[in-house]
């Protein structure tokens, strides 16, 4: 069992039970104490879980994933806004990678008239609206779908993906805050959205302004890792933030 599956079902099991204990666990997963401990400890340093003696709870997230249907309704003007902007970094006869998501979407829409483009994605939907423009070579990323995002996600997909090689991606995340740490709802995201930087030359993320302030289960990447951030400006605040942490990366639109 991969240690990212195993970490999945230890973190399901939490959340079903409560709080477990490191014996449990053991038995359970059929693996060593020590490697449970070592994966208690992942889980706890990505704002997961709580350690107790001899086991661990579950921390509930502020921030859970919301259908996709529900996001396509807020802040549509500004997502648009957003799409254009980030269409600008993308260049004729390159390979980008779009990871899933609403934003992400408006960054497509922006994108087709653009020449022999190369687009890898996780994301149904967008691979859908892409395949239509005979100028676009899109290529869908398969493994477990999730019913809510509309993506594919999980260790199989993680795995094709370190197939490739990609001169840009363009990453979502579900909250962020004012030290610049961008998260999402699931560790499985997390990994792919990894995956995504490590073959991208540059990366960009995407976030709309109502995502500000908030946090979600895990981190996915400091503002500093990034090439650029595109928010919209519809909170000063934000944009106030940023400057004290001599974010020079990002533009707001």
């Amino acid at each position: 069992m991969f240690a990212l599956e195993r970490r999945e079902k230890i973190y399901d099991y939490i959340l079903r039970n409560g709080n477990v204990t490191v014996l449990e666990l053991s038995k359970k997963l059929e693996v060593s104490e020590v490697t449970i401990r070592k994966d208690l400890s992942f889980l706890e340093k990505k704002g997961l879980i709580d350690r107790t003696f001899g086991g661990a709870m579950v921390k509930s997230p502020i921030i859970k994933e919301q259908n996709y249907l529900e996001k396509e309704k807020y802040m549509i003007n500004e997502k648009n806004l957003v799409g254009q902007k980030a269409a600008g970094f993308v260049k004729p006869s390159s390979t980008i990678i779009l990871d899933a998501g609403t934003t992400i979407m408006e960054l497509a829409k922006n994108i087709v008239n653009i020449e022999d483009l190369k687009v890898i994605t996780t994301d149904l939907k967008i691979a859908l609206f892409l395949s239509d423009f005979s100028n676009i070579e899109v290529t869908l990323i398969g493994g477990k779908v999730s019913v809510k995002s509309k993506e594919c996600i999980g260790v199989e997909t993680c795995n094709i993906v370190e197939k490739y090689n990609a001169d840009a991606c363009f990453l979502c995340c579900d909250a962020f805050d004012g030290n610049g740490n961008f998260m999402t709802t699931s560790i499985e995201k997390m990994y792919l959205k990894h995956t995504f930087m490590e073959i991208s030359e540059k990366s960009f993320m995407l976030a709309t302004s109502d995502k500000y302030g908030k946090k979600s289960m895990i981190k996915v990447t400091t503002a500093h890792k990034l090439t650029g951030i595109i928010i919209d400006k519809q909170s000063p605040k934000l944009i106030k933030d940023f400057d004290k942490i001599d974010v020079d990366n990002c533009v707001f639109v």
